[in-house]
Formats: structure tokens, sequence, C-alpha cells
């Protein structure tokens, strides 16, 4: 089946069509029912008017014999009723009894009788006698001048009397209604072929094949000869084209001007790119020269602050006290500078992550031990109690990590303030190290932005606390590196809690 004969048979002008036509049929055939009823009533009403006739020509014969009693001449009478074609039974009663009767009759109970032309009783079938309908009229008698009521006479007749009179007629209307219907439903499809269906099919393949590349060239003509819906429409989906075509060459233009912009902006992004690369080299080199240059005198600092705390005596107590500042601010620009290298090789594709299994109970009291010198200041306690748990981390990069957060942990805590280190393992089996701290806490909007480099928070900035914005980038980089995850959770005035969830088999082996 082709796609316009299937639009054809389910066009809405076809469903009109049928819509319409199978209303006109019920009502055509309501209509005739009508006139094969009224047809039945008026021949039915002639019937019952021709019985009466017959109460004229026989009530003088039938009423001497009935009031001679001489059943013969009734019986004679009555054979001559039944010769008429509309009369299937005649009874006569006398006194509310049956006198004689000959066909088929009924009496007063209902019962049906048959009798033949000698009036003699015989068997009836319910089939003789459906139907039925009757005329009754009173026999009467002159005697010596006086109308005496001899008997009733009852002349019975039936529906297959009425339907052989009215047969032809019933023929006649019911070929006339198909025919009127036949003719109809033709006039129905050529007048909606040719006013709608073969329009809307012209209408709908123009917009199936109308190609948005040639809408200077394609024409839509619907045939219309008046002025209508359809013309309405045409003039519209005419009008729409030409709109399109018009957008088309704007959207070629524009489309011609926007690759120009692109091929500009391009430029200038890989000029950018390129500006930027150059200085984040350039930032990296310096970075790494002056952490090397540092690094040497820093480890002599140290070096020697702590060659001449060995060599102190118990009589120089102020020096030993100013040994032990010098040697803590070293170990911490120390450490600084280790950040600061550790962050510019994190960057690079030549950082390596030494992967082995390494004791995370070892790291983190080795860590606790690093940065405890620096809680002093505040009267800070760390409480870490002891479990056994072995990841798959690189166990240097383990304890950078948790040297810089217990940092932060310090830095951002209150006066007398706590931090407390636990492990878990969670529903995936993974080992999860949990710094917590009863410190200032991060805002909600700032906990998105507190791993970016270089970044400092208006508190820190405030407060004059020393960085430079690199820890929680560089411990989210060095997580990165060991498919490690960092989250954060915390609240102003209550503290912070991080993170961090290692891999506890090799990530590199399925």
């Amino acid at each position: 089946m082709t796609d316009s004969v299937f639009i054809k048979q389910n066009s809405i002008a076809t469903q009109l069509i049928n819509y319409v036509f199978a209303i006109y049929c019920v009502v055509a055939v309501v209509i005739t029912i009508g006139q094969v009823a009224i047809e039945y009533k008026h021949t039915q009403k002639a019937v019952e008017d021709e019985l009466k006739i017959n109460q004229q020509i026989f009530e003088p014969v039938l009423s001497a014999g009935v009031w001679n009693l001489d059943k013969e001449q009734v019986i004679n009478t009555l054979n001559g009723m039944l010769a008429i074609p509309i009369v299937m039974g005649v009874k006569i009663e006398q006194n509310e009894d049956i006198f004689t009767g000959i066909g088929i009759i009924k009496s007063d109970t209902g019962e049906v009788l048959k009798f033949n032309e000698n009036s003699e009783l015989i068997a009836v079938s319910g089939a003789e006698f459906t139907d039925v309908f009757s005329y009754q009229f009173p026999i009467n008698y002159v005697f010596r001048g006086k109308s005496r009521k001899v008997g009733i006479a009852t002349l019975y007749s039936n529906a297959s009397v009425i339907i052989q009179r009215v047969q032809f007629g019933v023929i006649l209307i019911i070929i006339n209604a198909i025919i009127k219907t036949v003719a109809l439903w033709y006039l129905f499809v050529w007048v909606g072929n040719k006013l709608l269906i073969k329009p809307l099919l012209k209408l709908v393949h123009a917009i199936e094949t109308v190609d948005f590349d040639e809408l200077d060239e394609f024409k839509i003509n619907l045939d219309n000869k008046r002025e209508n819906e359809l013309t309405i429409i045409e003039n519209a989906f005419s009008e729409m084209l030409k709109n399109l075509a018009d957008a088309r060459i704007e959207i070629i233009k524009s489309h011609l001007l926007l690759e120009d912009k692109v091929k500009e902006r391009t430029q200038d992004l890989s000029a950018a790119k390129n500006v930027a690369d150059k200085a984040n080299k350039a930032k990296s080199d310096f970075l790494s020269r002056i952490s090397h240059e540092l690094n040497t005198p820093l480890n002599a600092i140290v070096g020697g602050s702590q060659v001449l705390q060995c060599n102190m005596t118990q009589d120089d107590s102020d020096n030993s006290i100013l040994l032990k500042h010098i040697n803590t601010a070293g170990l911490h620009l120390s450490m600084l500078v280790k950040d600061i290298m550790d962050f510019v090789y994190s960057n690079k594709d030549e950082f390596e992550v030494n992967w082995q299994q390494c004791n995370l109970n070892d790291i983190i009291i080795s860590s606790i031990v690093m940065v405890q010198p620096f809680t002093q200041a505040q009267n800070i306690t760390i409480d870490y109690e002891q479990k056994e748990h072995f990841v798959y981390a690189d166990p240097g990069r383990v304890r950078q990590i948790l040297v810089n957060l217990l940092n932060n942990a310090i830095k951002y805590n209150k006066k007398n303030g706590f931090i407390e280190v636990y492990t878990s393992v969670n529903t995936e089996g993974e080992v999860e190290m949990h710094i917590k701290d009863s410190g200032i806490g991060i805002d909600s909007a700032d906990q998105a932005l507190i791993f970016e480099p270089f970044l400092r928070l208006d508190y820190a900035k405030e407060n004059c606390i020393d960085g430079i914005g690199i820890g929680l980038s560089l411990v989210k980089s060095l997580a990165d590196r060991m498919q490690a995850t960092v989250h954060v959770n915390s609240k102003i005035n209550i503290g912070s809690t991080f993170t961090i969830v290692f891999k506890v088999k090799d990530p590199h082996v399925i």
C-alpha cells in the first residue's frame, strides 16, 4: 500500500464522509422502517374496512338461517364468506356459545379452533393463527316489524393477508432506499474526493516533499476554484515557505559570519593559551628554582640549630629556647618549600607514585609526631586510637597528605582545641582516614573552592595565618594520583572533618 493510498483512506475527509454516510444510513433505515410500518397499518385498516362490508352483504342471509336454526344454510353462507381472500375464519355465537364456525377462529377463552367446510372441528397448528385481528358485528332478524338480535358474527383475518398486499410496495420502498443510498454514497465520494481529499493529499505531499535547500523553487497549487479554508491554508503555506526562504538566507549569512568569528576567536584563544602555557611554565620553573635555592640554606639552618641544641648546656636555657624556635621555624619553612616543589612536580607528567601496600597506622603515628611541635602555641591536643589498616598507596605521599591536613587543622583551630584522627572501613571495603578538628569551620560556599591552588580564604588573610594556599590543592592532587578521594564536611564555628578514601588493593590489577 502506497503512502498516498494510506493517507487517503485515513484522511479526515474520508472519515468525515464515512461518518456522515453512516448517519445517513441509520436515518434511511429508520425512515424506510417507518414507511413500511405506515404502509402496513394503512393496508390493515383497508382490510378491516373490507371486513365491515361483509356485514352488509351477508347479515340478511345469516340472520334468517340463525333465526330458523337452519345450520346447513348458515354453513353454506359461511363458506361463501370464507371464499373471500381476506377472510380466514368466521364464528357465529348465540348466548355467548359458539353456534357454528368455519376456518380458523378463537374461542372466548383464547383457544384456537379450526373447522372444515362442514363446520367440523379439526386439529390446528399455532403457525396458522399468528398476528390475528378480527371484526365483530351483531346479527339482527326483523320479525313482525321488530328487529331482534339473534347472534354475533366474528370475521377473522391475519397479517399474511396484509403482507401479501403490501409485499410489492415494501419491495419498491426498499429498492428505492437502496438506490438512493448507493447514489448518495457515490455522490459523497465524488464530492469529497474533489473538494477535500485531492486538495488535502496535495497539501500533505507538499509538506512531505518540501526541501529546505530549494525553498525558492518550491510551489504549491491545490487547484481550488473558490475561496475557502483550503485556499487560506494554501496562501498561509506559501507565505510560510517565503518566510523560511528569507530566514534560510539570513541563517547562511549568520553562519558565515559566525564561522569567521569562531576562527578569529579560536586564534585569540590559541594565542592566549600559548601565553598562559608560557606563564605557567615560567611560574613552575621559578618555583622549582627558588625552592631548590631555599632548600640549601634551610637545611643548613635546621641542621645547625639541631647541632647547637645537642651541645647546649643547662646554663644556656634562654639560648636553648631561642634555638628551639629557630629549629621549629626552619622545619616549618622547609615543609613549605617541600610542598611548593611537590606541587610543581605533581602537575607534571613525570610525577611518579611508588605503589606498595603500606601500614596506615604507622604513617598516622609518624605524621602526628612531625606536627606535634606546632600544637603547643594554642595548646591543641591530637587524639588517635590506633588501628591496623593496610592500604595500597605511596606511603610518603600519604604522609604528606596527612601532614598538610593536620597543619591546616592546627592553624585554623581554636585555642585549647582538639584534633581527632580515626580510621574506618566503608561498605565497599575501602579504608577511610578522617581528620576532625574543633576549628572555625568552612562556609558551604567556600567548600568547593578550597582545593584551588593559591586560594586563601578571607579568615586566613584577616588573621594573618601563614601559608601560600597550596596545601589543600596538593592534598587533592596527590590523592588523585593515588586514585584516592577527598571529602570535606564542615560547619561554621563547629569544625571540619576531612576524609580520605584509599584503595586496599592494587588498582592496576583487575
